[in-house]
């Protein structure tokens, strides 16, 4: 049992810092028999989390103290840490990132008692290390590929002869089948497309900023297309796992088409020019590059050929902190979608226009869904989360939700609304907003019966949990 606790206490709990802010509180430390500290150490640092590896990093590090704590007694210790610049706060489904300050004591012969406090983290560029990485990937061609392929396939080859006859064929084979992919997917549509061409103006944007680009071709011969199409789309690519355990794990964030023709006809000799242009979101998250969990935004433009390998390139584009965030005047943001869900952060089209706050004069004939989709709308920026929160809390529904799992009160964004009650973890269907029901002792039973299916009755909006990025709901034991 560990002889001590410790509890981090931050003077601006709700602030967003920015790289180079100041992190300021207080760690408490309560003793309950003599014991001997090698060093408190306090840090702030960033780690990620969701269904990839983890990747971390320390920011700021300070001792705080070293030496013997008298039992039954209460310590504090104040701290001021330095925040990271990159990378910010972000909540999706696949892939979250939070920035923590980090207590340890450090005893020795003994377990050391650690805690971790979360803040907000906004952040205003791209450090200079991060964008390298971001321009080499984008700058990678299919040349390396190829070098690769030949590499592997030399390797290969000489197992193969060194074999014998059959090394010769198997390699025969071998050969066969990659000149045949290369034949399906690269030759046949360029021998009907001609010399088709994909661009972008500008691959490195800000959110809000217009994505700007063409299609162009000369066919050879007349051709007919079922459709020339273009995808916006920012997806979260996570990595878990190493050797033969290892697994790619993808969430579209966001996703909005266009058709650039439709059952189209190129005529032979015939310069085909198909511009396109994206309005990207306002809260677009930012590219991100951690080693294995990554926040790729691409355009990818695609020539539906019928019954023929069809034509296809993708274009990746980087997102990064626009002007006015650098000068601090841009909208504060957390990452887009904050509240994340596997196939629900899509949208058609981006509607820049509104806040999506209810009125009080409408809050009475607001409906459930319609509260959930107000927060789903805003659910990139934390003060606007928190005025349509403010603007439904009080307010009764009648609610249908998910059972992820029960869980004890923990945390300063659990409160103890029920004595003897529970917290259980749930969700709305669609769109996949995260929920904390408060349930009474008395519904204890019912969920345990209920297991993981869905839930309906009457509950209370009472708060939003901003470190889960969950809407606070107190059931009705009546109900």
């Amino acid at each position: 049992m560990a002889k001590c606790d410790l509890l981090v206490e931050l003077d601006e709990p709700n602030r967003v810092y920015r790289g180079g802010d100041k992190v300021e509180g207080a760690v408490h430390v309560t003793v309950d028999s003599d014991v001997k500290c090698s060093g408190l150490v306090l840090s702030t640092g960033w780690k990620t989390h969701g269904r990839g590896n983890v990747t971390s990093d320390k920011v700021d590090e300070v001792t705080l103290f070293s030496g013997d704590w008298v039992g039954g007694t209460k310590y504090e210790y104040r701290f001021s840490l330095t925040a990271g610049d990159w990378p910010q706060t972000y909540h999706g489904n696949f892939l979250s990132i939070d920035h923590y300050v980090d207590a340890q004591a450090k005893i020795p012969w003994a377990f050391d008692p650690k805690t971790a406090t979360p803040f907000m983290v906004q952040a205003t560029q791209v450090p200079n290390w991060h964008a390298a990485e971001l321009r080499e990937g984008h700058e990678k061609s299919s040349k390396p590929k190829v070098i690769g392929g030949v590499i592997v396939a030399v390797i290969v080859g000489v197992q193969f002869l060194a074999v014998g006859g059959v090394g010769i064929v198997l390699l025969l084979v071998l050969a066969a089948l990659v000149f045949g992919c290369w034949f399906i997917k690269k030759f046949l549509p360029k021998y009907l497309l001609g010399t088709p061409h994909a661009f972008i103006e500008e691959d490195t944007l800000s959110p809000g900023s217009e994505v700007i680009g063409e299609f162009v071709t000369t066919t050879k011969k007349t051709v007919t297309l079922n459709a020339i199409t273009v995808v916006l789309k920012g997806t979260e690519v996570c990595i878990s796992g190493s050797g033969s355990n290892r697994r790619t794990h993808k969430n579209v964030i966001f996703e909005t088409a266009q058709t650039l023709k439709a059952n189209a006809t190129l005529q032979a000799g015939k310069e085909t020019r198909c511009p396109f242009s994206f309005r990207l979101p306002k809260d677009a998250a930012y590219s991100i590059s951690l080693t294995e969990n990554s926040l790729i935004w691409s355009v990818d433009v695609e020539a539906d050929i019928p019954r023929w390998p069809d034509w296809s390139k993708n274009l990746p584009i980087c997102i990064v902190p626009s002007a006015e965030q650098t000068s601090g005047t841009g909208m504060e943001q957390s990452g887009a979608p904050a509240l994340g869900a596997a196939g629900q952060g899509r949208s058609r089209e981006h509607d820049s226009g509104g806040s999506g706050v209810p009125s009080p004069n409408d809050a009475g004939e607001l409906t459930f869904a319609e509260t959930v989709n107000q927060l789903w709308a805003v659910r990139s920026h934390r003060d606007q989360v928190e005025m349509v929160v403010d603007a439904v809390t009080g307010i009764s529904f009648n609610i249908e939700a998910q059972i992820e799992r029960r869980l004890l009160y923990a945390g300063g964004e659990d409160p103890q609304v029920y004595k003897d009650g529970y917290a259980v973890w749930a969700s709305y269907s669609d769109p996949q907003l995260p929920l904390v029901l408060y349930v009474p002792h008395d519904l204890g039973d019912e969920f345990e019966q209920l297991g993981k299916g869905i839930w309906k009755g009457r509950g209370v909006v009472v708060g939003w949990n901003s470190l889960h990025g969950r809407l606070q709901i107190k059931l009705d034991s009546a109900c």
